[in-house]
């Protein structure tokens, strides 16, 4: 009885699959729709009624049910795991089996399997997030308050109901957005230049471990949350969550020395009120530690903040690394001030001349004026930092923090008309509704659209190949090392073996360093051109700019370089260079060849998974634009059919009177 209840309710499911997809917009339906709404409906009840009497029957009889065989999300993740293979058939190199093809026809097959391959990876990564890709309770969390989030709520029903996917992904980046509305501020400064305790000051708190050598290559993140409390991220290891009095074991070069416990990220939380607001502050690296050969590889170094911080040190005055940084922010879109540290060793008068002579040089080396102040944080001179704090960056603060809600009304506003113009594009999906003139714009954006996705899958296979040749250059730069330190201790017996590794190291390892910055620019080029020419075919308003690289993981040559120690041997030396560079070269291969190919793998992974994260942050960017754009041109697939057209004007009806009491300005404005 259970195999014939089994397959009688497998017929039923076929029956009602039947009748769906003959109603469907599928190119390959078996059947003419020759229903109507009211027998898809009454079939669904009687289906409904006859499963439950098979239910009660069984256990009237005892008879229990067969186990699922597997959860039905991993089941279709895995039927769209097999479709993106099935798509991976139609690259022109394998195409080419049924006969030649030109250059256009391999580049249009390509952007036609981007295109489907890309829309297939959108609902696997949907699928993958489980519970947390549920944009309604999302919403929940972040509070019932607050007239932003009853309209994106509304908006998220209605987008839902009527499967209007294509919003789904605008709708994600906003909640990214209020979710992580931190504004962040990073610190910059050469080692010992008063950061740490200018942000303890600043903080009310002791967390931050001062008078210490700091490991060079980590970055601190200080935010706000309810307990004190630290968290650890580490390159090959899980994370872990530390009790601040366990900070220095990770984030000093005395607990850590070379950072031999490979930690890449520090996350600080405190109770403080002055972070309550969404304030982040970014304890950076000493800016002797950036190993970089110019300007654009500068910036990708910077934690991506909005405010950068540049602290001199008044005794050592201003140094070249503190013009490039201040010149790296504002070439990133960042503004930037600039404080003089330690002013409590000077005279006012003193300070006044420095404070003059900095303003003078950045206005003459790099036409920039920010804010300049000199300031302490011990004894009666800490009223500097006190006056700086109230009187420049809490207000700058406060302004931000108005410009951002602005913003964000904006958009959410600008999402509101895109979803009314579906919706009433909904209304009239007649094919004759659709002019010829916008049917070859649209067409014209959907191949610029095309060719994004494939650009974006290039971009991701790159990502593999530029950092793997990190890895392969262990046995050029012992090589090159070698040669380097023979010569040196041919002229001199003091030569820094040390020193010549770490610098031979950093400038071969520059070239590909820079060249997958380059790759991520490239690629964020093309985006922004694919862009172009769709709001060019389309006449719509320019996007927003695709999110910059930034946070490029920095390599702590001290890691390995303070492990070398090679010694000049008189004999050897005798023979000339060529014998000195090849027991160089076979000490280095003999002693240190592991730990070398130790840290070129661990910062090709690093490098891998931030050129990985920055490929998907211009993904999501430009599949957002992307789907507002088929949006706007294209009357989607309803979920409920047109014959529900009274829900769609009264969805329409609701969104047109919003009330946006508060909101009505900006979005208007759009």
């Amino acid at each position: 009885m259970r195999t014939t209840f089994q397959y009688i309710d497998k017929l039923l499911s076929e029956a009602e699959h039947t009748m769906a997809d003959a109603g469907s917009l599928s190119p390959f339906r078996r059947h003419s729709d020759d229903t109507t709404p009211i027998q898809r409906k009454v079939t669904h009840d009687y289906i409904l009624r006859i499963r439950e009497a098979m239910r009660r029957v069984m256990e009237e009889l005892n008879i229990p049910p067969p186990e699922p065989h597997s959860g039905a999300v991993w089941a279709a993740a895995i039927n769209l795991m097999y479709c993106s293979i099935s798509l991976n058939e139609l690259t022109p190199k394998r195409m080419r089996a049924y006969g030649p093809l030109s250059p256009e026809a391999a580049d249009r097959l390509d952007g036609i399997r981007a295109e489907l391959d890309g829309l297939v990876a959108k609902l696997r990564t949907y699928l993958g997030k489980g519970a947390g890709g549920d944009l309604q309770q999302r919403l929940q969390q972040l509070g019932k308050t607050g007239d932003e989030i009853r309209l994106l709520s509304e908006i998220e029903r209605i987008v839902t109901a009527h499967g209007l996917v294509e919003f789904r992904g605008t709708l994600s980046m906003l909640l990214d957005r209020m979710e992580s509305a931190a504004f962040e501020v990073g610190v910059f400064g050469r080692v010992s230049s008063g950061k740490s305790s200018l942000l303890n000051y600043i903080l009310q708190t002791d967390v931050l471990p001062i008078g210490v050598t700091p490991v060079t290559a980590i970055p601190t993140r200080i935010s706000h949350g309810p307990v004190a409390e630290a968290g650890i991220e580490f390159a090959e290891a899980q994370p872990q969550i530390i009790p601040l009095s366990d900070l220095p074991r990770f984030a000093t070069e005395q607990k850590n020395p070379g950072n031999k416990k490979h930690v890449t990220r520090i996350f600080v939380k405190l109770p403080s009120d002055r972070l309550a607001e969404g304030v982040t502050f970014v304890d950076t690296p000493g800016l002797g530690s950036l190993a970089v050969a110019g300007a654009e590889e500068t910036i990708a170094y910077l934690p991506r903040c909005d405010l950068g911080i540049v602290l001199i040190d008044a005794s050592a005055g201003l140094t070249q690394d503190d013009l490039v940084v201040v010149q790296a922010l504002y070439q990133a879109g960042a503004s930037a001030m600039v404080l003089i540290s330690k002013a409590d060793l000077f005279t006012p008068a003193d300070r006044e001349q420095m404070i003059s002579y900095v303003k003078a040089n950045l206005r003459s080396q790099l036409r920039v004026e920010p804010p300049v102040h000199a300031v302490s944080v011990f004894g009666a001179d800490a009223a500097l930092c006190d006056h700086w704090f109230q009187s420049e960056l809490r207000p700058f603060l406060a302004q931000h923090h108005e410009l951002a809600i602005t913003s964000q009304k904006r958009k959410i506003g600008g999402l509101r008309e895109a979803v009314i113009g579906a919706l009433e594009r909904g209304l009239q999906a007649a094919p004759e509704a659709v002019s010829g003139e916008s049917t070859v714009l649209s067409n014209e954006a959907t191949e610029a659209l095309r060719n994004g996705n494939r650009i974006l899958e290039r971009a991701q296979g790159e990502s593999f190949f530029l950092t793997r040749k990190i890895t392969k250059m262990q046995r050029a730069i012992i090589d090159v090392a070698a040669e380097r330190i023979a010569a040196a201790l041919i002229e001199s017996d003091d030569a820094d073996a040390a020193s010549i590794f770490s610098e031979t190291l950093t400038s071969l390892i520059a070239e590909p360093v820079a060249a997958t910055f380059r790759s991520i620019e490239q690629t964020r080029e093309a985006l922004a051109n694919a862009m172009d020419v769709v709001v060019s075919a389309s006449g719509r308003d320019a996007p927003e700019r695709l999110p910059k690289p930034t946070g490029m993981p920095m390599m702590d040559v001290n890691e390995i370089s303070q492990k070398i120690v090679v010694e000049k041997p008189r004999v050897l030396s005798l023979l000339g260079k060529g014998m000195l560079a090849s027991h160089i070269r076979r000490k280095l291969e003999t002693k240190y060849d592991r730990a070398l190919l130790e840290f070129l793998s661990l910062y090709a992974n690093r490098l891998r998974r931030w050129m990985e994260q920055s490929i998907n942050g211009l993904r999501n960017a430009f599949n957002a634009f992307a789907d507002l754009h088929r949006a706007h041109f294209e009357a989607a697939p309803f979920a409920g059919g047109f014959a529900e057209s009274s829900t769609i004007q009264n969805d329409l009806r609701i969104l047109r009177d919003w009330d946006t009491a508060e909101a009505e300005s900006p979005i208007r404005s759009i």
